[in-house]
């Protein structure tokens, strides 16, 4: 019986060796220069779901711990799950001795590597993102751990364990080659850094010119876009933090992220989200501010904000996809049409890599995205910058367009100016020698009136019309003037302190003697201080009692009353002529107005502009009161000077 049981163990020991070696890899000399030997369909895999399995257990073979044949780029690890890889390398005689194993992605957490010796000792080599960088058998931006293949079948176990994606991809190397690799990969990210410092240059020089943020987002985006690229190539750990892996390690989910949310900025501010859709703005901007949460979060250690970070990326990119396509057929923005087309394809191309990651897409050899991914990312942004650029040259242009017509207008404004100045120096000219020979006129009319000859009823009346239409024409004259002057002119006049009392009085005697006859003046009983120009308060009221006069029988009477309020002074006009009509009481105070009514009256329709221009000026105003069968009433009203504490006003 116990021969019998010798003989089956004897057996057993006999079929597990030649099982290692039927599923033993053979390395030929031909192998592993210009790409990787595969190991998949030589791999076993046992997953540990307790975490607490040790090496010795697995070679003890312990009760539980049983490999079975699998794929390591279709597993996925959950938390606390550890991955227990077995395989075994031979070579052909002409073979050398010396390979390498290398593990895709770069950023695993802990490999442990496991070899029993010929002594029975057991070597283990640590690598991932962990471990510090020049602790690392292999110093190679790549993944990766020394085996020594020999004649016979040599074992290997690998432990995986990791917080991120693992679908795992393990493939062999000659050490030459892995060299050759590591040169060209060197020389890649080379090229892709002056590539990458070409356009941030470029862009930052556009920012600059044309004033435009968006240059400077995109010059950020395209810098953190190198460093994650340079980071996919795994130089976290080689060049950055050889002797903190823990800081490499939350560097590379910080740089995800944030590059996450500078696109999405970008994105937002490039294609115009508010302009088009303000909803759609809105998400964007959320994403962003998710984006640089995830970022702080990992910054802190938070394993799993990287995978938000990821997850919502792919849904942002889903959603720029439809909005792109609503944009073009809603609005037929076809300008962005390029920019969209390669800016989606920035978003599959990355889309495409996480779903490989997650396993959703299967690869034969996944490790060939470490260069593919990088290669088209550089085309496709290569091909955006052509796209800002091609916006900045529409910006170009507009700003030329903008400038010439500036420059058009600002011509266009000196020849106004010009021809301004000289309607100043004419009206000057004209009204300086219309005054002369009026003054003439009036005199000899008035010298007339005063002679024997005056005395005859026809002469009185040409009299009569000659000194009307002079005081008509002065009064015209004095009215393009001012309104000349405050069309110009400061908003504030020039202020002194003066008495209302002497500006009502001299308003008396406006007109000829029989319109002076016709007016009713209320002045001021008390001494009435106002702070501002007395001329130009004056020639407010003036324009008034001559539009009173003027719209009135000749043989009706014009009321002026003064009050004062609160802090206000109030001169009021009342005359008995026909009403205003509705329609055109809303244009009483505009520049040259004048009414149906008015057509039979000579006049320039500059009076009540002027008198209300000044009454603002002065901080008061001129307004309507009321028109109807009764008469017309206007308004004035300026404030009075404050009286000094103490002292009646």
């Amino acid at each position: 019986m116990k021969r019998n049981r010798c003989l089956f163990f004897i057996l057993g020991v006999a079929l597990w060796l030649v099982s290692l070696v039927s599923h033993a890899l053979e390395l030929r000399s031909d192998q592993g220069l210009e790409e990787p030997v595969l190991l998949h369909g030589h791999e076993e895999i046992f997953i540990d779901t307790s975490g607490n399995i040790s090496i010795e257990d697995i070679l003890s073979g312990r009760e539980g711990v049983e490999f079975i044949a699998g794929d390591t780029r279709h597993g996925r690890l959950r938390p606390g799950e550890i991955y227990w890889i077995r395989f075994s390398l031979q070579r052909e005689p002409s073979a050398p001795s010396q390979w390498a194993v290398q593990i895709f992605p770069n950023w695993i957490d802990d490999v442990e590597v496991y070899r029993r010796d010929a002594s029975g000792k057991i070597s283990v080599d640590r690598v991932g993102d962990q471990h510090p960088f020049v602790e690392r058998t292999i110093r190679s931006g790549m993944l990766a751990f020394p085996v020594e293949a020999g004649s016979s079948p040599e074992t290997y176990y690998v432990r995986v364990r990791t917080h991120g994606l693992a679908p795992l991809c393990l493939h062999v190397w000659q050490r030459a080659g892995m060299e050759r690799v590591e040169t060209s990969r060197m020389v890649l990210v080379s090229a892709l850094a002056g590539a990458f410092g070409v356009m941030v240059l470029m862009n930052l020089i556009f920012w600059v010119w044309l004033r435009n943020g968006i240059y400077a987002v995109y010059a950020l985006f395209l810098a953190f876009m190198f460093v994650f690229v340079a980071l996919m190539q795994g130089y976290a750990n080689s060049l950055l933090f050889p002797e903190a892996p823990v800081v490499a390690d939350r560097f590379m989910d910080v740089i995800s992220s944030a590059l996450m949310s500078i696109g999405a900025v970008f994105a937002w501010r490039f294609f115009d989200y508010d302009s088009y859709s303000p909803w759609a703005a809105w998400l964007m901007k959320a994403a962003a501010a998710t984006f640089a949460a995830t970022a702080f979060l990992s910054a802190w250690g938070v394993q799993a904000a990287v995978h938000v970070a990821i997850y919502l990326q792919m849904g942002v990119g889903v959603f720029n996809l439809g909005f792109f396509v609503w944009l073009m057929l809603r609005h037929r923005a076809f300008h962005y049409l390029l920019a969209t087309t390669i800016f989606t394809c920035v978003n599959l191309s990355w889309t495409f890599y996480v779903l490989v990651l997650l396993g959703v897409v299967n690869m034969s050899q996944p490790y060939l995205l470490d260069s593919w991914i990088p290669m088209l990312q550089l085309a496709n942004l290569a091909m955006l910058n052509f796209a800002v650029a091609s916006r900045s040259r529409q910006a170009e242009l507009a700003l030329r367009s903008e400038r010439k017509v500036a420059f058009d207008s600002m011509k266009v404004a000196k020849k106004a100016l010009e021809d301004r100045v000289r309607q100043r120096e004419f009206v000057a000219v004209v009204s300086h020698e219309f005054r002369t020979p009026l003054a003439i006129v009036d005199a000899v009319a008035h010298a007339l009136e005063l002679s024997p000859s005056g005395r005859d009823e026809a002469v009185k009346r040409a009299v009569g019309k000659i000194r009307k239409a002079i005081r008509r024409l002065a009064v015209l004259i004095e009215n393009i003037l001012q309104d000349d002057a405050l069309a110009v002119g400061s908003t504030k006049p020039a202020a002194r302190s003066f008495d209302l009392r002497e500006v009502i009085e001299s308003v008396a005697g406006v007109g000829l003697p029989e319109e002076n006859a016709r007016l009713s003046v209320e002045a001021p009983t008390q001494r009435t201080m106002c702070m501002g120009d007395p001329a130009k308060i004056e020639m407010a009221i003036r324009n008034l009692v001559h539009n009173a006069l003027k719209y009135s029988p000749s043989n009706s009477t014009v009321t002026v009353r003064c009050d004062s309020m609160t802090g206000f002074f109030s001169v009021t006009v009342c005359n008995q002529g026909e009403p205003i009509p509705d329609g055109e009481q809303s244009s009483l105070f505009e520049r040259y107005f004048r009414g149906a009514t008015s057509t039979q009256v000579p006049g320039s329709g500059l009076g009540l502009h002027i008198s209300r221009t000044i009454a603002r000026q002065h901080g008061g105003d001129v307004v309507l009161l009321s028109s109807d069968d009764q008469g017309t009433v206007f308004r004035l009203t300026i404030p009075l000077e404050p009286a000094p504490l103490g002292l009646p006003r």
